[in-house]
C-alpha cells in the first residue's frame, strides 16, 4: 500500500511494506517538489503498525513531523 501527496513543498511517499514477523513498516521517502535534483532527499522507517492502514498513517505524521522540524534537506 502506497500514499503519496506534497506538503511544505516537498513530494512525499509514504508505504506500507510487510514485515516477516508480520505486521507492516511505516516507510517514508521524501523529495524536493519543486524539480530539484531527482531521488528522495529523506527516507526513514517511522516504525511498525498492525496493519497497512496503521503504517500509512505513522509514515504520513512521521514525514510531516520532519519536514516542520527541519530535518529534510
Amino acid at each position: 500500500m502506497e500514499r503519496q501527496f506534497e506538503y511544505g513543498g516537498y513530494a512525499v511517499v509514504v508505504s506500507a511494506v510487510p514485515n516477516a514477523a508480520g505486521g507492516f513498516a511505516a516507510q517514508m521517502r521524501i523529495a524536493d517538489a519543486f524539480g530539484e535534483p531527482s531521488g528522495p532527499s529523506y527516507e526513514a522507517i517511522a516504525g511498525d503498525a498492525p496493519t497497512p492502514e496503521g503504517a500509512i498513517a505513522l509514515a504520513e505524521a512521521g514525514a510531516m513531523r520532519a519536514i516542520d522540524a527541519g530535518e529534510v534537506n
